[in-house]
C-alpha cells in the first residue's frame, strides 16, 4: 500500500514522452496502424454492437370538437366510449374464460358479466361473450384424415 502513496505521475509522463521522441524506424507507420486500429475498433463497437434505431415518424390523430358542443352531446360521447370499452372487456373476458376452461382453471366472471349486462343490455352482452367463428385458412392433418381427403403427394413440399 505504501507504494501507491508517493506516485510520480509527472515522471511517468516524461519517460513516455522521451520514449516517443526517439527516432525509430517505421515509427510513423506504427502510429498510423495504432490509430487506425483504434478507430476501427471503436467505430465497429459503436456502429454494430450498440444498435441504434432512428425513431420512426408518427402520425397521431385526435378528435376535434366544436366549441358550441352541448353537454348532452358530450355525455352521449362519453357513454358511447364507455359502452365500447365495456364490450371489448367482455370479449377479452370471454377469451380468458375459454382459456381457463381449456386449462381446467376456475375462472369466475359472473360479477363482471352482470355489470356488462347492465351497461350494454342482455343481447349485446351475450353477443360479446359468444365464441367467435374460427378463422382457420388451412385444415389440419387430422381434419383432412377425418374427412378422408387424400394425403399430399410425397414430391410436393410441405408448408
Amino acid at each position: 500500500m505504501g507504494m501507491f502513496n508517493n506516485m510520480d505521475v509527472g515522471g511517468g509522463v516524461a519517460d513516455f514522452w522521451s520514449y516517443i521522441r526517439e527516432p525509430r524506424p517505421h515509427r510513423w507507420a506504427i502510429w498510423g496502424v495504432a490509430v487506425a486500429l483504434t478507430w476501427v475498433v471503436f467505430h465497429g463497437v459503436s456502429e454494430y454492437l450498440i444498435p441504434y434505431e432512428k425513431p420512426k415518424p408518427q402520425i397521431i390523430y385526435f378528435e376535434n370538437w366544436k366549441a358550441t358542443r352541448g353537454e348532452a352531446e358530450i355525455r352521449a360521447d362519453w357513454v358511447a366510449r364507455a359502452k365500447e370499452t365495456t364490450r371489448r372487456n367482455a370479449e377479452k373476458r370471454a377469451e380468458y374464460q375459454r382459456f381457463a376452461d381449456s386449462m381446467g382453471i376456475e375462472y369466475d366472471s359472473s360479477e363482471a358479466d352482470k355489470v356488462t349486462r347492465e351497461t350494454l343490455g342482455a343481447e349485446e352482452a351475450a353477443a360479446a361473450k359468444k365464441k367467435p367463428a374460427p378463422s382457420q385458412a388451412r385444415s389440419t392433418l387430422a381434419e383432412r384424415a377425418a374427412r378422408g381427403a387424400p394425403p399430399a403427394p410425397a414430391d410436393q413440399p410441405r408448408r
